[in-house]
């Protein structure tokens, strides 16, 4: 253990556009890769952020990645241009995710094998947030055999149903799993989450992690099995966006620093609250900058 745990956080950058109820629109970097390093950052670990970068990254991305603790040059390049998602609101908080350039090319810049640096294999954790499902269940399985880091993996909901086996078997390569109730409940074909995080523990990994949003999220662990509720404190989000790729970094950290899930968890959610403070990495890129900004 260390206080400052090497995080690697593997996923990709976007160019996002959030479009509220009354048609307000607001641009701003982020992806999932992001999120999770500035979050880390935020708990008080050494992330490294791995995600590949277009040829139209603006400034202000540049300068989160730095702010991460990752230098853009050091990243993966594509000669393609950014990501970019549009995201509907609606008045329920409910929200529809549109990507402009297609799953192609969300695919030709998610991270491969290729793009995994030698000194990557030896942080003590590697974050596998979701990414195009081919590349992320590559990814899962290459790494299993080829690094002692703790691997945690955050499925996304999109691609669940009809790659239930393919999933399995990530989930069997990972040492943390951490579904959302959505993803949970379509993977493990029930609604009980109860039964549901049993299943996956019966599978391999250490921990299992159900984030269910302002409800909080379920723990349950090798040695602890019966799921404990995690709260958190409900509070009015101004962006939702990257939430929950929040809780994944902050969680990693406080996990590799201290073994103790629940501990975990409840640093995670400290995060994401500051995280949907505001659009985009905004909030957590104040929260990085601020002399009392790690959480714990």
């Amino acid at each position: 253990m260390t206080d400052s745990p090497t995080l690697v956080c593997v996923g990709n950058l976007t160019v996002d556009e959030a479009v509220s109820p009354t048609g307000e629109r607001v641009e701003s970097v982020g992806g999932d890769a992001l999120f999770a390093a500035l979050a880390a950052r935020v708990a008080g670990g050494h992330p490294v952020l791995l995600a590949p970068l277009g040829t139209d990254a603006p400034p202000a991305l540049l300068a989160a990645i730095r702010s991460a603790g990752t230098d853009p040059e050091s990243l993966p390049s594509r000669d393609l241009p950014l990501i970019r998602n549009v995201i509907r609101y609606d008045d329920a908080g409910g929200r529809v995710w549109e990507l402009v350039r297609g799953e192609e090319h969300f695919e030709a810049l998610s991270v491969s094998p290729a793009d995994v640096p030698a000194e990557a294999l030896a942080a003590a954790g590697v974050l596998l947030s979701a990414m195009a499902l081919r590349p992320q269940l590559e990814l899962a399985a290459w790494l299993r055999t080829r690094t002692a880091a703790t691997i945690f993996f955050d499925p996304q909901e999109d691609y669940v149903t009809g790659h239930e086996a393919a999933l399995t078997d990530a989930v069997r390569a990972c040492d943390v799993f951490l579904p959302s109730e959505i993803e949970a409940t379509a993977l493990a074909g029930t609604a009980d989450l109860r039964v549901a995080a049993a299943t996956f523990l019966d599978l391999g990994p250490r921990v299992v992690v159900v984030k269910r949003a302002e409800a909080g999220c379920l723990v349950a662990t090798r040695e602890r099995p019966e799921p404990v509720v995690v709260p958190t404190d409900v509070v009015a989000p101004v962006d939702s966006t990257g939430a929950g790729d929040a809780f994944c970094g902050a969680f990693a950290v406080e996990y590799l620093r201290s073994g103790d899930a629940h501990a975990a968890a409840r640093i995670g959610a400290a995060t994401a609250r500051i995280a949907v403070g505001g659009p985009g990495v905004s909030a957590l890129l104040a929260a990085v900058e601020a002399s009392s900004g790690v959480v714990r």
